[in-house]
C-alpha cells in the first residue's frame, strides 16, 4: 500500500475513500438480506398456513425466541470461533477432504458444500438414534405447533454438543471459510424455510422438493407418528433423503399431531421446563403419558416394530 502511494499518491488517496464505505455497504447487505428473507418467510406463513395452529400466541412463539436466543449465543461464543479458525487452516494448508481435490477454489468450495450438508443430515440421524443426544434434541421436537419459530427452538446444550461435530465438519471435509459461509447462510434459510407453516400450491413444492427440503417434507419429520419422524432427515438438499431411501412425500395437508406423544400438555413445555427438560426424567417420547411403563420396566426402544 505505501508502495503504491508512492507512485501514484493521488490515486491510492481516492481509492481508499471511495472503497472502504462500499466495502462496509456490502458487508451489511448480506446480513440485511438474510433479514429481509427471513421476514418473508414468517409472513408468508402467517398470510398462507400450511397447518391450523394449536396453541396459544404470542406465548408459544415467545418461548422459541428465548430458547433460540439462548442457542444462538452458544454458537456465537463457541462455535464461530472455533470453525472461523478451523476453515482458515484448511485453507491456508490445503488440507482437508476438499483441500486435497485437484480442482479450482470455486470447485473445492462446491465440494465442500456439497460434504457439509451430507454431514449435517448424518448429525440430524444420530440426534433422534443416540440417547444423550436425543434428551438434547427432545427439546425441539415437543412443539405442538410447528413454524418458522421452531426453526429456533433448540436447547443451548444441544447446540454446545454439536461444537465438537462442527469443528470435524471444517477440518476433516476441509471447509473454507468462503464455503462455510456460503453453507451457514444456506442453512439459515433453509431451516427457516422447511420449519415454516407455509403452504405452497402442491405442484410448486413437488418441484422444490426435487432439490430442497420443503414444509410438507418437515412437517412429516415433526409428525406424532413415529414412522413418520423416522423420515425427511435432511436439512438442505433432499437428494440425502432420496439416496439413503428416507424421503417421504406428504401430499395434500392434513391434520396430523405435531410433536411427540409423550408431552402433549403445554403446561409441560414453559420455558423453564423446556431448559430443565434434559436434566429430569424423561418419559418415553414415543408413548402417550398414560400409558409410560411402570418403574423399573424398560422402555420402548427407539425403534422397532409397534
Amino acid at each position: 500500500m505505501c508502495l503504491a502511494m508512492v507512485r501514484a499518491p493521488s490515486r491510492p488517496v481516492r481509492t481508499v475513500a471511495t472503497r472502504a464505505p462500499q466495502g462496509k455497504s456490502r458487508s451489511l447487505l448480506v446480513p440485511a438480506g438474510l433479514l429481509l428473507a427471513a421476514g418473508a418467510i414468517v409472513l408468508a406463513e402467517r398470510r398462507k398456513p400450511l397447518r391450523r395452529r394449536s396453541q396459544a400466541e404470542p406465548a408459544r412463539t415467545v418461548r422459541n425466541l428465548m430458547l433460540g436466543a439462548l442457542s444462538m449465543a452458544v454458537v456465537a461464543a463457541v462455535e464461530d470461533p472455533v470453525t472461523r479458525r478451523l476453515a482458515q487452516r484448511a485453507e491456508r494448508r490445503r488440507s482437508g477432504l476438499a483441500q486435497w481435490l485437484p480442482l479450482p477454489a470455486w470447485g473445492r468450495d462446491a465440494v465442500a458444500f456439497l460434504l457439509m450438508d451430507y454431514t449435517i443430515y448424518v448429525w440430524h440421524v444420530l440426534t433422534h438414534e443416540l440417547p444423550a443426544l436425543w434428551r438434547l434434541h427432545l427439546v425441539h421436537h415437543v412443539d405442538l405447533d410447528l413454524d418458522a419459530s421452531t426453526a429456533l427452538r433448540f436447547h443451548a446444550l444441544d447446540m454446545l454438543v454439536s461444537v465438537p461435530w462442527r469443528a470435524a465438519q471444517v477440518a476433516v471435509l476441509g471447509v473454507s471459510p468462503r464455503a462455510f459461509q456460503v453453507w451457514q447462510k444456506f442453512f439459515f434459510l433453509s431451516v427457516l424455510f422447511h420449519h415454516s407453516n407455509l403452504r405452497l400450491p402442491e405442484r410448486v413444492e413437488r418441484a422444490l422438493a426435487l432439490v430442497l427440503t420443503t414444509p410438507r417434507m418437515h412437517g412429516l419429520h415433526h409428525s406424532v407418528d413415529r414412522s413418520e419422524t423416522d423420515s425427511n432427515w435432511t436439512s438442505g438438499l433432499s437428494v440425502w433423503d432420496r439416496l439413503h431411501g428416507t424421503f417421504r412425500w406428504a401430499g395434500k395437508p392434513r391434520d396430523f399431531g405435531i410433536g411427540v406423544p409423550a408431552y402433549r400438555d403445554p403446561a409441560e413445555l414453559t420455558f423453564g421446563r423446556s431448559l430443565a427438560m434434559p436434566f429430569r426424567g424423561q418419559r418415553d417420547a414415543w408413548r402417550p403419558a398414560g400409558t409410560q411403563p411402570a418403574p423399573g420396566q424398560p422402555a420402548r426402544p427407539r425403534r422397532g416394530t409397534d
